[in-house]
């Protein structure tokens, strides 16, 4: 008699979504992000960085922008669309898309 291997299945261990429908705490994900745009090297006085202070008026160009996102991208191991990156005008656009996203690591 054969016997038939029966296989077993995980269950889904992917994080609800939390903090008013979030699946990564907005402000957490405001802090990494400030502090990555802080160390970059165009960034003068790390004062000046605010959530909605428009990232031109900090200083940056296309280039260091995309510089920072793929530094974010690292950061919370997930991928960015250049459609997304160019919709970037402040901080907190690309909050609401981090912290929105399924797979954003949250350490």
């Amino acid at each position: 008699m054969k016997r038939v291997l029966q296989r077993s299945v995980q269950p889904d261990h992917i994080v609800m979504p939390r903090h008013e429908g979030h699946f990564v705490d907005p402000e957490d994900v405001t802090k990494r992000i400030t502090n990555i745009i802080r160390a970059h090297d165009r960034i003068k006085d790390p004062k000046t960085v605010t959530e909605n202070k428009p990232l031109s008026e900090m200083g940056l160009d296309d280039l260091d922008v995309v510089e920072i996102f793929l530094e974010v991208e690292k950061d919370f191991f997930m991928e960015f669309s250049d459609e997304q990156v160019e919709s970037f005008k402040t901080i907190k656009d690309a909050v609401e898309v981090v912290s929105n996203h399924r797979f954003a690591d949250t350490y």
